[in-house]
């Protein structure tokens, strides 16, 4: 009698464990298939996607060839992302496109009710600030490319006697398509700053037009700018590497900013006077983490 009774304990036991993991499973999907723009724009759409699938705890399914695109670069570790063979019983899914920063405040209403496909670029750290470290582990640079940037710093500079300065300056493109860069002046003030604050410091330039920081640095002494035959993820890599940086427009900078290994390095960022992007229309906290700072609000 009494290991009937205990036998019924431990199927009520496991009866009511069922229904919790039935309550609990994950009947919402993030779906991420389109690859759009270049690596910035990919890490911001990557990071809006399993930001959400956190946020609401959602399953994830991202496309085998955007998981390619991002393994190129970096040691991508998900573990039970959605099989594609899955898709099909989430027919319920809703469509968002959203064309740069938009803010949908809604999304970050855990719901297990429906589930969202995501195109566009979505360029919103909102989505993901809460999960940095999460996003932070899965976006490790490659060993190789580590390497590869470890030796170019050790033969270049001492990093024991100098406090190191990244700077981003983003032209190329920008100018085809006539979007606002940052100004030389800017750069020159944000340069100033750190040089006013530490004893020694060395400039690092990162550039997609090297020519034009060639000429424009070409009578300072402490800048170092990376070589031509550096690829665009060691140019990132060797950025978050830096103690601290300075960054003008475009999203490429904004993740050496979010990625930068030193906790207490200041990250400078420029703006519209109301301390929105230069270069495209969106709001200050939406896009900025606010660990980033405006040159007009240091001291």
């Amino acid at each position: 009698m009494v290991y009937n009774m205990k036998s019924k304990i431990s199927y009520i036991s496991q009866l009511w464990k069922n229904i919790i993991h039935l309550k609990n499973s994950k009947k919402c999907i993030i779906i991420l298939r389109e690859i759009n723009g270049r690596l910035g724009n990919n890490l911001f759409q990557f990071a809006v996607a399993y930001g959400l699938s956190l946020n609401r705890s959602c399953q994830l399914y991202i496309s085998s060839h955007f998981i390619a695109r991002l393994s190129d670069s970096f040691d991508i570790n998900l573990r039970n992302l959605a099989p594609e063979s899955r898709l099909s019983s989430y027919s319920n899914s809703t469509e968002i496109i959203n064309t740069h920063c938009t803010f949908y405040p809604h999304l970050l209403n855990p719901n297990n009710n429906y589930s969202l496909e995501l195109s566009g670029f979505w360029q919103v750290c909102r989505y993901f600030i809460d999960y940095q470290k999460q996003i932070k582990q899965q976006l490790r640079f490659k060993e190789l490319t580590l390497n590869h940037v470890n030796e170019f710093l050790n033969r270049s500079i001492n990093r024991h006697n100098s406090t190191l300065v990244g700077i981003h300056i983003r032209r190329g493109d920008f100018l085809l398509i006539h979007r606002p860069v940052s100004s030389d002046k800017y750069i020159f003030n944000a340069m100033s700053y750190f040089q006013l604050k530490y004893r020694l410091v060395t400039f690092l330039i990162v550039s997609d037009d090297k020519l034009y920081c060639q000429k424009l640095f070409n009578r300072t002494n402490n800048v170092l700018i990376t070589p031509k035959s550096f690829a665009a993820i060691e140019d990132l890599a060797i950025l978050t590497m830096c103690d601290h940086l300075i960054l003008t427009v475009g999203t490429f900078g904004w993740w050496a900013g979010f990625l930068l290994n030193n906790k207490v390095g200041e990250i400078i960022i420029d703006s519209k006077p109301d301390h929105s992007p230069l270069d495209v229309n969106c709001r200050q906290e939406d896009y900025f983490p606010p660990w980033f700072s405006f040159l007009n609000k240091t001291n």
